[in-house]
C-alpha cells in the first residue's frame, strides 16, 4: 500500500473500533483475526489510495476468509458477528426485493384498476352499442376485477412479507448490537464504543431521513445542538459514521459544528498524527485543522495552537500554521493574532521558511537549464575516462 503503519491504524480506526500498531502488526501477521467491519473500510483505505473503486467481490472474499480464519481459531464472538452480519446482509436484500416487488405490484393493480374503470364507463352508454360490444367490454371488466381481486391478495401478503423482513432486521441489528459489546469486553476495550456505535448509526439515519423529507433546519439544528451538549467522544464518533455512511455532506457540517462549539483543549486532545501527503475523508486530525482555520472562533483557535506549543507538539503547531495562512483572508489573521503573540511569532517564522523553500525551488529552477549541461559535461569526461583505463587495462592483460 506505501503507506506508514501508523496512518493506515489510524484510518482503519472507525465505528467504535480502536486499531494501533500493535494490533495492526497482529492481524497481518496472524495472531488476531480482525472484526467483520474491518474488512469494507480496509478495501476503502485501499481503494483511496490506488484511486480506484472498491469491488464488493473482494470484500466478500476478504470477509469469508475472515471467517473461515476466526472459526479455525476458535474466536467464537468473532464468528457469531460474521454470521449475524451475513444473515443481517441477507435479509435486507431480501426486503429490498421484497419492496421492489410491491412496488410493481401496486403499478400493476393501479393499471387494471384504469381498465375495469374504462370499460364501466363505456358500459353506461348501452344505446350506442352492439349486443356483442356490450358483451366484450363487460367480459373486460370482470377480468380486470378478476385481476384486482389477485393482485390485492399478493400486495396484502407483500406487505405482511415487508413487515416481518422489517421485524427480522430490527432483530438482527439488535443482537448485533449485543454481540459487538461482549466483544469490546472480550477485547479490553471500553465497553462504551459498542454503544456510542449504536448511537451513531441512529443519529446518521435520522439525520438522512431528516434530508430526505427536506427537513434540512431540522437535521443542522440537531448537527449543532448534538455538538454543544455531548461530550467529544460522541461527536467524533458520529463524524466517522457519517463517513462510513458516505454522507459526506454532514460529515463536514458535523466537523463544522465541532470546530464551533467543542471546547478546544478537547480537540487538542483529540489530534492525533499530522498526514504528511492528501488528507482523506477519514482523516481526523486534518479535517480537524480545516475546520478550525475555517470556522472556529478565534478564542478556540488560539486555546487550541497554545496547548500544542506548550506541548512542543511542533509537527501539528506547523500544520496548523499552513492552514492559517492558506485558508484565511489577511484581515481575519490580523484578528486572530491580536492577543495572541505566540501565534503571531510563528505565523511569521512559518511564512519565513516556507518563503526561503519557495525562493530556491525558484533559484533551481532559474539555473537548472545551466547547471545540468555542466553536470552532464563532467559526468561523460569522467565515464570516458574510465572508459580509456579500462581499454588500457584489458589491452595489457592481452598482452
Amino acid at each position: 500500500m506505501g503507506l506508514p503503519s501508523y496512518e493506515v491504524a489510524e484510518r482503519l480506526s472507525s465505528d467504535g473500533m480502536s486499531v494501533d500498531k500493535t494490533r495492526l502488526s497482529k492481524f497481518l501477521n496472524g495472531r488476531e483475526v480482525p472484526r467483520h467491519a474491518l474488512a469494507a473500510r480496509f478495501h476503502q483505505v485501499l481503494a483511496e489510495e490506488e484511486g480506484t473503486q472498491v469491488e464488493p467481490r473482494e470484500v466478500s472474499l476478504t470477509r469469508r476468509l475472515m471467517y473461515e480464519a476466526a472459526r479455525a481459531s476458535g474466536a467464537a464472538l468473532k464468528v457469531r458477528e460474521h454470521k449475524l452480519a451475513d444473515a443481517a446482509e441477507a435479509i435486507e436484500q431480501e426486503r429490498q426485493r421484497t419492496a421492489e416487488q410491491l412496488t410493481a405490484l401496486n403499478g400493476e393493480l393501479e393499471a387494471e384498476r384504469q381498465l375495469r374503470r374504462q370499460a364501466e364507463e363505456e358500459l353506461k352508454d348501452l344505446s350506442s352499442r352492439t349486443e356483442e360490444q356490450i358483451a366484450v367490454l363487460q367480459a373486460q371488466r370482470d377480468a380486470a376485477q378478476r385481476r384486482i381481486d389477485e393482485l390485492q391478495d399478493q400486495v396484502a401478503q407483500a406487505e405482511a412479507l415487508l413487515r416481518l423482513q422489517s421485524s427480522e432486521a430490527a432483530m438482527m441489528s439488535r443482537a448485533a448490537a449485543e454481540t459487538a459489546a461482549e466483544l469490546a469486553r472480550w477485547e479490553q476495550a471500553p465497553p462504551q464504543a459498542a454503544v456510542l456505535n449504536v448511537i451513531a448509526e441512529r443519529f446518521v439515519e435520522q439525520v438522512a431521513q431528516w434530508r430526505d423529507q427536506d427537513e434540512d433546519q431540522t437535521a443542522e439544528a440537531a448537527i449543532e445542538h448534538l455538538s454543544q451538549t455531548e461530550p467529544l467522544t460522541t461527536a467524533r464518533a458520529i463524524w466517522y459514521q457519517f463517513n462510513t455512511s458516505r454522507r459526506m455532506f454532514d460529515q463536514q457540517r458535523m466537523m463544522t459544528a465541532i470546530a464551533r462549539f467543542a471546547d478546544p483543549l478537547e480537540l487538542y486532545r483529540s489530534a492525533g498524527m499530522v498526514s504528511s501527503g492528501k488528507i482523506h475523508s477519514s482523516d481526523w486530525t486534518g479535517n480537524l485543522l480545516f475546520a478550525l482555520a475555517d470556522h472556529a472562533p478565534p478564542a478556540t483557535v488560539r486555546r487550541f495552537h497554545k496547548a500544542a506549543r506548550e506541548r512542543h507538539n511542533t509537527q501539528l503547531v506547523a500544520a496548523l500554521n499552513r492552514q492559517l495562512v492558506e485558508r484565511q483572508s489577511r484581515a481575519a489573521r490580523k484578528a486572530l493574532i491580536k492577543d495572541s503573540p505566540a501565534l503571531d511569532e510563528d505565523l511569521k517564522a512559518w511564512r519565513r521558511e516556507t518563503a526561503k523553500e519557495r525562493a530556491s525551488g525558484i533559484a533551481f529552477a532559474l539555473l537548472k537549464p545551466f547547471v545540468l549541461p555542466i553536470f552532464y559535461f563532467f559526468n561523460r569526461r569522467e565515464r570516458r575516462k574510465r572508459e580509456k583505463q579500462e581499454a588500457a587495462a584489458q589491452a595489457g592483460e592481452q598482452t
